[in-house]
């Protein structure tokens, strides 16, 4: 993409996550790998009004792709996720333990390490583990229903510096999903319908 295109379309993103701050159930994303903006969203009504709310806001007309069903993925057990970063004067160890949670949770973060590490070591982690949206191994869908906890790991005294500690973290939870039984979840309406009582059975049958 032209550099031109790519400061659009990061405007763009920017004036979105605006409306998302008034609108969450938005949900802009920004897809690195394929340099667009997604937005989750139910239906051609929802789409209709987005766009003539951004119009109306921002004087822009815009038009949506074709949508893809959003799947997501969890985890059917705890499982523990170790990852290492030892490269040439490099080194970084994290012990995860990864926790299924019920429905509609989320993503859930916490840090159980205690003294086993340094403070300041925990504090990367953490934070590396809360900047990105964490990606399933079973198709590649957005991990939900999940605790992520911190409970180990090992910095060397004169090789570790901040960004091992990145890949450590990262090689951590894949390591940990692919350890683990993952389950597909998939997206359902809620609904209610009324029938005459002669049709029920058909009804439940479809």
């Amino acid at each position: 993409a032209s550099d031109v295109y790519k400061r659009q379309v990061h405007q763009m993103l920017k004036k979105l996550k605006e409306l998302e701050e008034e609108e969450p159930e938005l949900h802009i994303v920004w897809n690195e790998q394929l340099g667009e903006i997604h937005a989750m969203l139910m239906g051609e009504v929802q789409i209709e009004i987005l766009k003539h709310l951004i119009w109306e806001r921002f004087h822009v007309a815009v038009e949506f792709g074709t949508g893809n069903i959003v799947y997501k993925e969890t985890i059917a057990e705890p499982v523990e996720g170790v990852g290492h970063f030892e490269p040439l004067r490099h080194y970084a160890e994290v012990h995860l333990l990864l926790e299924p949670l019920p429905s509609g949770s989320g993503i859930q973060f916490v840090n159980d390490c205690f003294k086993e590490l340094g403070e300041n070591w925990q504090k990367l982690i953490m934070t590396h583990l809360q900047e990105k949206e964490h990606i399933g191994v079973l198709s590649g869908y957005p991990l939900c229903d999940m605790r992520i906890r911190l409970i180990g790991g090992r910095a060397h005294q004169k090789h570790t510096e901040g960004g091992d500690f990145r890949e450590a973290t990262y090689r951590a939870v894949r390591q940990g999903l692919k350890c683990a039984k993952s389950i597909l979840l998939e997206p359902y309406y809620q609904f209610r319908i009324e029938v005459p009582s002669e049709y029920v059975s058909r009804t439940i049958y479809d």
